[in-house]
């Protein structure tokens, strides 16, 4: 009697792709197709960059931006910065731009439940330069 050995390997991948929106308007100075993330999913108590990588259609002198985190339907105080708080050495010009829309460390007590995030950005005379919608679920 012979004896025949099988191994089997699955390869189960759990990873989601980033669940984003690209609320901005035709008028924005922004073109942005993608966002980008560290790690998808969010995981508590790890460290979560995401970031917009585009094209500017104008230079920016300066600007600012509105970040506000949705949970469950109930929107936590708004975070407003300038837009050197995204990672972008101003003025700018026509042309490539990346924003770190979001780099924080996702606390272990943060609850179970749908997150949304939404960024705002704005330049020197209010135009708006983009808008996105970040979101996931615990």
């Amino acid at each position: 009697m012979k004896t025949i050995n099988v191994c089997l390997f699955f390869n189960i991948v759990t990873d989601r792709p980033i669940q984003w929106v690209n609320c901005s308007t035709w008028t924005d100075q922004l073109s942005i197709d993608k966002v980008e993330a560290n790690m998808w999913p969010p995981k508590r108590n790890q460290l979560l960059t995401v970031s917009v990588p585009g094209v500017a259609k104008e230079s920016f002198i300066y600007g600012s931006y509105n970040k506000t985190i949705v949970y469950r339907g109930y929107s936590l105080p708004s975070i407003i910065g300038s837009l050197d708080d995204l990672g972008i050495k101003l003025p700018t010009s026509p042309g490539p731009l990346k924003m770190i829309i979001f780099n924080s460390t996702i606390p272990e007590v943060a609850p179970q439940g749908q997150y949304d995030i939404y960024v705002k950005a704005y330049e020197q005379d209010e135009a708006e330069i983009l808008c996105v919608k970040i979101s996931w679920e615990f």
